[in-house]
């Protein structure tokens, strides 16, 4: 009995500790070393406002004079804006070590809208103006980022910042009609080039409990994306005193177009560990 009652006794003992309290097992990493997710979800595209434009001078003769010609100067300005859109995304991440992980992101064909702005000045004096859509740029964003989670591997919430480097493809060229005001119609020519730059984003990725394998994931991104841009077409201005529309070719060639986009994502991974 006595040896039976030592016994049980050297058995609490050891579940108990050095100090006589009970051990408290660790808690297990959700984020930790080793970690593989993978997620998709919605991805809005915030362009810069600046756009890209021009304003582009023709002289012409004066009606007015009769033996001296006198040229004076039409100015046309053209501007081109793109709007915002939403489109899906899918990215996947590798935790490499504790704090610190791989991202590769890839937002997929982002309909980015292009509107032309136009406006035209004779001698100085306003005479008109016109503004056309030019249709939906197909635009894809792919970035390699390296990211770091700043809160202990344990913790359901994971923080996170990182900084990488963007791929920016547009839509190269094509050919889309000029609206004009007056109903006239012209072809113009629109070019994109493709850009590699920096970018950096913060987000969140929250573990939906300790034992579950979802994640909710949320971050903003911002692209300092430049592509260059051409466009051109002629356009027919009626001047005042004029018989004929005079004819403005417009030439914008290898601008570099401020994309500049920020980049919201809210979406859903499954997580799982090597």
């Amino acid at each position: 009995m006595a040896v039976a009652g030592f016994a049980g006794l050297a058995a609490q003992t050891a579940l108990a500790g050095p100090s006589g309290y009970p051990v408290v097992e660790p808690t297990p990493p959700v984020w930790g070393a080793g970690t593989f997710a993978v997620r998709v979800g919605a991805a809005y595209v915030d362009p810069d406002e600046d756009g890209v434009g021009g304003v582009f001078t023709t002289l012409v003769d004066d009606p007015a004079t009769e033996d001296v010609v006198e040229e004076i100067p039409l100015d046309v300005g053209a501007f081109v804006d793109i709007d915002d859109d939403t489109s899906w995304f899918i990215n996947a991440t590798y935790v490499f070590m504790d704090h610190w992980a791989v991202e590769l992101y890839h937002a997929n064909d982002v309909s980015l809208e292009g509107r032309l702005f136009s406006d035209a000045f004779f001698d100085g004096d306003f005479i008109g103006e016109f503004s056309s859509g030019l249709g939906d740029f197909d635009s894809y964003f792919t970035s390699l980022f390296v990211d770091w989670y700043f809160l202990d591997p344990t913790c359901l919430w994971q923080p996170y910042v990182g900084l990488g480097v963007n791929y920016t493809d547009i839509e190269e060229q094509f050919i889309r009609p000029v609206f004009r005001n007056d109903n006239r119609w012209g072809a113009g020519k629109i070019g994109f080039g493709s850009d590699f730059s920096w970018t950096a984003q913060v987000g969140v990725d929250v573990v939906l409990g300790r034992e579950s394998n979802w994640v909710i994931n949320a971050s903003a991104m911002y692209v300092d994306a430049s592509p260059e841009f051409s466009i051109g077409f002629d356009t027919e201005t009626d001047l005042p005193d004029f018989d004929d529309p005079v004819v403005t070719s417009i030439r914008i060639r290898n601008q570099e177009l401020d994309l500049d986009p920020w980049i919201f994502n809210l979406g859903i991974g499954y997580k799982f560990s090597f």
